[in-house]
């Protein structure tokens, strides 16, 4: 099984890899590129300089968001919760819009990702706390939490945004960043998230088993040897990189978190054991497959970001009208 999953995930990444370069012919896109590696070649190359890039940062992406989704909704025992749904993603990115507005996104490019996760945690921190009632985070006001932090962060950003009106660059550059636009990615993008979403999705596979006893309440956890408090603040640390990570990159990808790990749980059941890997390899190949129908159909007007959010909206939506049912009829 394992095996298999490993042959199809590497299929689907060369047929990613080798689509959309553009109209040069397959034959010199590919002996510029033998000549990059062998030759030491500093001609430009569409499969190195765009492509490669391009796919590093979508994989990355899509298996950040959905380990940080499914992790989430394991920790908060919530079906609803994600870094979108929870405000974390708009901390992030009041906290990079900042910089930007700073001018310090072109001088010190490494404060981009440093920022992004540093207030991501500090969001997650901040909904996680004020959500406390009798010392546990409830289901109802740890949504009405996150969406009032969100509100609150989102309302700050426009009134940064406004004030900067009459920098047309800026402005320009910071609604690219934040539409999920997959334009112009390079090396220094995977740079930016790369290293965050190895130690983050590392982080998430090592406690899945505690994840799982996590699954049965806290009281049951600690009885059976976890220690709660600690990989509640680990797993914290790991969302805010994955989290961070792909606002760096890629910009704000909404509700992505929140859909691949429902669909994966209908698929594998609730062992995160199982849950966190199919994960990390659905959500990688979901959002770099979505990038390249996008590319393939013509689809230049909306970002990868806007469609994710309007298809991630309206399963929102269904979820919330099921919670709500089930409730009544409870």
């Amino acid at each position: 099984m394992k095996s298999s999953i490993a042959v199809a995930f590497l299929a689907i990444c060369i047929s990613l890899l080798t689509l959309g370069t553009g109209d040069i012919p397959w034959t010199s896109v590919w002996e510029g590129a033998l000549q990059r590696l062998f030759e030491g070649s500093t001609e430009w190359n569409p499969l190195l300089d765009e492509r490669l890039p391009r796919l590093i940062v979508l994989l990355c992406t899509g298996a950040s968001l959905a380990v940080a989704g499914a992790v989430m909704q394991s920790l908060f025992h919530n079906p609803l919760a994600s870094p979108s749904v929870l405000g974390i993603t708009s901390g992030g990115s009041l906290c990079v819009v900042i910089i930007f507005i700073l001018g310090l996104a072109t001088s010190h490019a490494a404060l981009i990702p440093l920022t992004a996760v540093l207030g991501c945690f500090l969001t997650l921190v901040l909904v996680y706390l004020l959500s406390l009632w009798e010392g546990r985070a409830h289901l109802t006001t740890l949504i009405l939490t996150g969406v009032a932090i969100s509100t609150l962060f989102l309302a700050l950003q426009g009134a940064l945004l406004y004030s900067m009106r009459d920098h047309w660059g800026l402005i320009v550059t910071i609604t690219e960043w934040e539409s999920g636009s997959t334009l112009d990615r390079n090396w220094n993008h995977v740079h930016m998230q790369l290293p965050l979403a190895l130690v983050g999705l590392t982080g998430c596979c090592l406690y899945r088993n505690e994840l799982n006893l996590l699954a049965l309440g806290e009281e049951e956890a600690k009885n059976l040897g976890v220690e709660v408090e600690k990989v509640r603040w680990r797993l914290f640390l790991c969302v805010s990189l994955l989290t961070g990570g792909a606002l760096a990159a890629l910009g704000s990808i909404a509700f992505f978190g929140l859909i691949l790990p429902h669909l994966v749980r209908r698929l594998t059941g609730p062992d995160h054991r199982r849950v966190i890997p199919f994960c990390l390899v659905g959500g990688a190949i979901t959002l770099a497959s979505l990038d390249l129908a996008m590319r393939l159909l013509g689809i230049h007007s909306l970002s990868i970001g806007n469609v994710s959010a309007i298809i991630g909206g309206l399963f929102f939506l269904t979820l919330l009208f099921r919670h709500q049912r089930t409730v009544m009829y409870a």
